[in-house]
């Protein structure tokens, strides 16, 4: 397709577009799909197959693609603080060959050897094995001393992608691990560590090309920590980070991700004026040349337009030719009638060629009709030599560089798996190598702005563009270490662009995009945004500007699933030794829903758990070897999406045992509830715990006082995980409260069924908020009782009022033998 007929992967999502417009029946290709179909043979029968397994649906014509002019927004990058969830990513407990490319500082083996105390086996390799099914790629620690290591760094990390590419396709854990300050450069980073911050993007990336893999992004901040604190932070982050995309670790203790935060452009004074002298990367076309024909129009700068294509004189035969179609044919009739033959791709090159000059002469009448001076240069940006002498002439003409925008990119799609050293190297230095030799052919020049159009790619990822991706992220954070060099003055702006209404993209990737729900930014929109941008206050570098500012930008996504993991040994839990059956600590129910929790809220950490319904105890987790420890799996699955999201859970043991299920209710906000507390009505219990009911030892011992117990109801007074000494983990739930309200469901069944009962299920646990710190009440109402089940809910509500907690359902099963010699003893 490439080779013979000159049809790249952008051209191809035209042409299969006007297939499905002759062949309705046709789906979709996929992205994924797409780059595996390298010959027309391919194409075809890929074709065939659509239409054998698609029925035939009415064709409907087009709708407007472009985004409203009110959808096209500003995102401004920021790092916050994150807590930790406390659970691993699920591919880190299933591994079975874990490698750790090594970082040539000691922290490689620190890191295997910790990983080995939780019972996991990593090799400390330099390259990873083919069929390694975890890897942490600890390279983006190394010392750089150059830009070149940087970037050589950065290759080698693709590399390591690329090895275990199709492993990573099937499930796995994939880490990156970089040093560029702890919040990804957004600060800043200081030296050459700022050429390295492509490694980010390429998680982001895999994330997206690899959807059955665990991938994620760490930003450790050295900072003079020793190798040992270095590893141990990692670590610690794989243990206890879940599966947050990109983590910040700054050598304080912070722990910070990024967020896109809407914010319009604050108005400001312009650093481009009509005595600037601006010059543009591949400023002479497309979207880049309306850009600057509206920077010409607000501020009539001089403009150096350098582009790599050579304005030669058409040759007469194409005068009349007005299009892409119709040159074609001009040169064909050419060829034939001189006797040469020549290729499709031949052809189409000589018309691209033909097309580019012609836009090039009407960006430069453009720019002459809205009042700017303007040159176009003819050359390659990545020749220093070259370009240097180009600048030259320019100072010597017109004086010095007064800002720079660099807006020169190629694209060469293809997966991770499939993409070759040239096409990487094509497309990344086209914008990295590019992004330096400016910088250092203006490096005396008293430049007042930097601007970089960079992309929303950058930002989230996009599957085939991982070149394209880490570029544009190496020149969001260099253009940050520029402004944080250059002072307060200095305009420095990168430019994470949506795409745009025009440029590459044809009518036919228009209706491309809009199937997959994607808004384009219209020309002129763009255009205004650019110099909005230019000319705005504040000290944002990073932003994204388009409809959305990740994944809504670049379409894709599916169904939300998540894998997380927990490890529960003596020294992690220690706390389950006092809730143990005959000797054997058990995972109570309330910590199991806890689990739960924390992966519902990992699969859909835009919403907040309303409730898990019908959680069931399916297998209860006996922890025989509580001091060696166990691994466990939570997992998530949206199976329904609206204004909030359905989700199945499961708790299963490593081995796959299902232990626990449960269904998610998400929601975009807490309920809000209130009760009256009402006075105790039966008898209290002076003897809670150390009979035959509750077994529970010292930091189980949450019921403070049950002030009524009768066999329609009961009311205690509960304490409070933080009061048990559980550990200091964040937690969702708070499950020591929680178990204490199932503790008086047990005494009140113990009650009402005449014996010992253990809790079977919850049909639903509404979680109503936060409550502030202080003892809470239990109300218990009783719904059934039979010989050997038992149903009641119960409420936990704070001194307010406000209701904290429900469990609805709670049903207890009788234990067959309940003499004294069988209760089993804390």
């Amino acid at each position: 397709l490439e080779a013979d007929l000159g049809i790249d992967s952008i051209k191809r999502v035209e042409i299969l577009a006007a297939m499905r417009e002759r062949a309705p029946g046709l789906s979709e290709v996929k992205p994924a799909e797409l780059a595996k179909l390298r010959t027309l043979g391919q194409i075809v029968e890929h074709l065939r197959g659509q239409l054998g397994a698609a029925a035939p649906v009415a064709a409907s014509a087009p709708t407007a693609t472009s985004a409203p002019v009110a959808a096209i927004k500003r995102f401004a990058t920021r790092a916050v603080e994150a807590p930790l969830l406390h659970m691993a990513p699920g591919g880190l407990a299933r591994a079975r060959r874990l490698a750790v490319i090594d970082d040539g500082g000691g922290v490689a083996a620190r890191v295997a050897s910790r990983l080995a105390s939780v019972g996991l086996s990593a090799t400390v390799v330099t390259e990873p094995p083919a069929d390694a099914d975890a890897v942490i790629v600890l390279s983006g620690l190394r010392e750089v001393a150059s830009i070149d290591e940087a970037i050589a760094i950065e290759r080698g990390v693709f590399a390591a992608a690329r090895a275990v590419a199709p492993r990573m396709a099937t499930g796995g854990l994939f880490v990156t691990v970089q040093d560029t300050g702890g919040d990804f450069g957004l600060a800043g980073a200081e030296g050459h560590r700022a050429w390295l911050a492509g490694i980010a993007a390429l998680a982001r990336t895999a994330a997206r090309e690899w959807p059955r893999a665990d991938v994620r992004a760490i930003d450790c901040e050295r900072a003079g920590r020793t190798p040992e604190q270095l590893a141990d932070a990692i670590v610690d982050e794989l243990l206890l980070g879940g599966t947050t995309l990109e983590v910040g670790l700054r050598a304080g203790g912070e722990r910070l991700t990024l967020e896109s935060v809407e914010i319009p452009t604050p108005p400001g004074g312009a650093p481009v004026t009509a005595g600037s002298v601006v010059v543009v990367s591949g400023g002479a076309r497309g979207v880049t040349a309306a850009c600057v024909t509206a920077l010409a129009r607000a501020h009539r700068p001089r403009l150096v337009l350098l582009g790599r294509t050579p304005l030669a004189d058409e040759p007469a035969f194409t005068a009349g030719a007005g299009d892409e179609a119709a040159l074609k044919r001009a040169l064909v009739a050419e060829a034939a009638r001189t006797g040469r033959q020549v290729k499709p791709a031949e052809v189409g090159a000589e018309v691209s060629s033909i097309l580019a000059g012609r836009e090039v002469r009407a960006t430069l009448a453009a720019l002459a009709a809205a009042g700017s001076e303007a040159r176009y240069v003819a050359v390659d940006v990545l020749d220093g030599a070259a370009l240097g002498r180009a600048l030259d002439d320019v100072r010597a003409a017109w004086g010095p560089i007064t800002a720079v925008v660099h807006a020169a990119g190629v694209l060469a799609d293809r997966l991770i798996a499939e993409k070759t050293d040239a096409q990487f190297d094509r497309v990344f230095d086209t914008k990295v190598a590019g992004l330096r030799a400016l910088l250092d052919a203006t490096a005396s020049d008293p430049l007042t702005a930097l601007v970089a159009f960079s992309s929303v790619a950058a930002r989230a990822g996009n599957a085939g563009q991982v070149d394209y991706a880490m570029a544009n992220e190496v020149l969001n954070a260099v253009l940050a270490s520029e402004a944080r060099r250059r002072g307060p003055a200095f305009v420095a702006r990168s430019i994470g662009w949506g795409p745009w209404e025009g440029g590459m993209v044809t009518p036919a990737l228009e209706r491309h995009f809009r199937e997959r729900g994607v808004g384009l930014i219209p020309l002129e929109v763009g255009a205004a945004r650019f110099v909005e941008e230019l000319d705005g206050a504040g000290t944002d570098v990073m932003t994204v500007v388009g409809a959305d500012a990740g994944e809504g930008a670049l379409g894709g996504g599916g169904d939300a699933e998540v894998t997380l993991a927990v490890r529960v040994d003596a020294a992690s839990h220690g706390f389950l030794a006092d809730h143990a059956i005959a000797g054997v600590p058990v995972v109570p129910v309330v910590l199991a829903a806890e689990w739960l929790v924390r992966a519902a809220r990992a699969c859909r950490p835009d919403l907040v758990c309303a409730a898990l319904k019908e959680l069931k105890v399916l297998r209860g987790i006996k922890l025989e070897g509580f001091k060696a420890g166990a691994w466990l799996t939570a997992h998530a699955r949206q199976i329904s999406n609206g204004r909030g999201a359905l989700l199945a859970l499961e708790l299963r043991g490593l081995g796959g045992a299902l232990h626990y299920s449960a269904m998610a209710e998400m929601s975009d906000r807490a309920q809000q509830a209130r009760a009256t507390v009402e006075p105790a009505r039966g008898d209290a219990l002076s003897r809670i715990y150390g009979g035959p009911t509750l077994f529970h030892g010292p930091r189980f011992q949450v019921i403070r006082g049950v002030e009524e117990l009768s066999d329609a109801s009961a009311s205690a007074t509960l304490g409070r995980t933080a009061e048990l000494g559980w550990g200091g983990e964040r937690w969702l739930t708070d499950p020591g409260a929680l178990d204490g309200a199932l503790q008086l469901a047990l005494l009140w069944a113990a009650r009402a069924q005449g014996g010992r009962t253990l809790p079977m299920a919850i049909a639903e646990l509404r979680l109503l908020g936060a409550a502030p710190d202080g003892a809470l009440r239990a109300r218990l109402r009783r719904r059934e009782v039979k010989e050997a089940r038992a149903l009641s809910d119960v409420t936990l509500v704070d001194a307010a009022g406000a209701v904290f907690a429900e469990l609805v359902g709670i049903e207890t099963v009788l234990i067959p033998s309940t003499t004294p010699e069988a209760q089993p003893k804390a």
